[in-house]
């Protein structure tokens, strides 16, 4: 089954100016907490893994060393190093890529760049040349929408490949930009789209709402996904 995610279509300029001025100091936030994050919890985990380095320094100077001990000292330190990997990849993943200073085009190709390099995955980018240029929270959200489809399309569609179009609608309007994201991957029913089990679908509708544009879900088992956002750029 396909269908498109409903949208919000009775917002006014008002609500939809407020909602982009809450989008730059949302990103703001989180910005925050990630370097929070840094500079507290992953301080103190690299604090515990030279704590089990002292331990193992001083159990190897014991003998007869009850084999339990060292199993459960082995397992804190991978849990440890899980953990903190977990938490760098998530601080990596999240951090600020200079929205302020560098326009959409530029923020879309590292974007993709970092994403096939992870991942592996190949991505195809089809961008007009003369993209209309967009505000800071528009940069924002779009940015924040793509890497949620790009990472939604790899670890629940399983996709190889994914398709990125970023150019005006078939309309030319000039105001008016079209993000589109197809992907080769599993696709799924969604009847639920919009159910606990898709938070980030849910994510990337409420932010494409907050700057005022419509956002659109196609999908269905072993087609792929289709996700496809307009937007007013002015």
């Amino acid at each position: 089954m396909s269908s498109e995610l409903p949208h919000n279509q009775d917002a006014g300029p008002r609500e939809v100016g407020a909602s982009r001025r809450m989008l730059a100091i949302t990103e703001w936030e989180l910005q925050r907490i990630l370097l929070d994050i840094h500079d507290g919890p992953v301080q103190h985990m690299y604090a515990a893994l030279s704590q089990v380095d002292l331990m193992e320094s001083a159990l190897d100077r014991c003998s007869g060393l009850d084999p339990e001990v060292v199993l459960r000292k082995d397992r804190i330190r991978k849990l440890l190093e899980d953990g903190l990997n977990e938490v760098r990849s998530f601080i990596g993943a999240f951090r600020a890529p200079e929205f302020e200073h560098r326009p959409l085009r530029q923020l879309v190709d590292e974007l993709l760049l970092q994403h096939e390099d992870l991942t592996d995955t190949q991505i195809v980018l089809e961008a007009d040349d003369d993209l209309p240029a967009a505000d800071l929270p528009l940069r924002i959200a779009l940015y924040r929408i793509l890497q949620e489809g790009l990472s939604n399309a790899y670890r629940h569609g399983g996709a190889s490949k994914v398709v990125v179009r970023l150019r005006r609608p078939w309309d030319d309007n000039p105001r008016r930009l079209r993000l589109d994201i197809i992907d080769n991957g599993a696709g799924f029913d969604t009847t639920n789209a919009l159910g606990d089990a898709h938070f980030g679908l849910r994510g990337m509708r409420d932010r494409v709402e907050m700057v005022g544009g419509t956002f659109a879900l196609v999908s269905s088992p072993g087609k792929g996904t289709t996700v496809t956002v307009e937007v007013d750029v002015s």
